[in-house]
């Protein structure tokens, strides 16, 4: 990236998600000036208010609303790790329950990092495939929306699936909310691979994804993680 020193930084912001989307984080920028945000460059109200009563209502079994989810977790939530939260709707859900939740999530083309800091929320600008920024058995509760589905290669997959464990704290739990696959993929490959961790299973919902063409299902599934291995 060329500029002039002790200028304004040009924006860098696609090519540094491309580069972060394939494992390369780029350096601190050298001598260059963030530009102030202005009026004209917020995001737009639809994407900070985006709808939170998915995650207090229930209309089928695959849905968990947080009201039942602290019932069953019977515990106090502190700490919530959210991955690819958008633009955070599940962590300002949670806030008004005095509950913290860092939210991994990227932008492509989309402006959710400054969505949820501007809701008072923590944005964590980072893949799906990078470890976690995270300290080891911190964390009370692990999100994964729909951003984690079938299409991530399986390789990147199980490399989530064992970072959530460990950063996850003995006892807590791991939620896949509407995780879909075809239904053959579910059975034959992600469940096995879901069920190499040893977790408890305290949900496990499916049903059909409506509008697929290609025989897809969803899965909820809220897991708890052993106390003692």
């Amino acid at each position: 990236m060329n500029y002039t020193p002790f200028s304004r930084c040009p924006s860098d912001l696609h090519l540094a998600e491309s580069l972060i989307l394939r494992g390369c984080h780029p350096l601190p920028r050298r001598r260059c000036f963030s530009p102030t945000t202005t009026p004209q460059t917020t995001p737009h109200k639809t994407h900070i208010f985006d709808d939170i009563s998915r995650f207090l209502s229930y209309k089928s079994d695959l849905d968990l609303p947080i009201p039942q989810l602290l019932q069953i977790a019977n515990t106090p939530l502190r700490l919530v790790l959210d991955v690819g939260a958008g633009a955070g709707a599940f962590a300002a859900a949670m806030k008004v329950r005095n509950i913290t939740v860092l939210s991994t999530t990227m932008n492509l083309g989309t402006p959710n990092n400054e969505a949820a800091a501007q809701r008072g929320l923590i944005p964590l600008h980072v893949p799906l495939q990078q470890r976690f920024p995270v300290f080891d058995g911190v964390v009370d509760l692990v999100r994964c929306g729909h951003g984690v589905n079938r299409w991530i290669p399986m390789m990147a997959l199980e490399f989530l699936l064992y970072d959530v464990d460990r950063v996850l704290r003995s006892g807590g739990y791991f939620w896949l909310d509407h995780f879909f696959s075809k239904g053959v993929d579910l059975q034959k490959v992600y469940t096995p691979l879901i069920g190499k961790l040893g977790y408890k299973k305290v949900k496990w919902a499916t049903g059909n994804k409506t509008d697929s063409k290609n025989g897809e299902v969803y899965l909820t599934a809220l897991l708890q993680k052993p106390v003692m291995r």
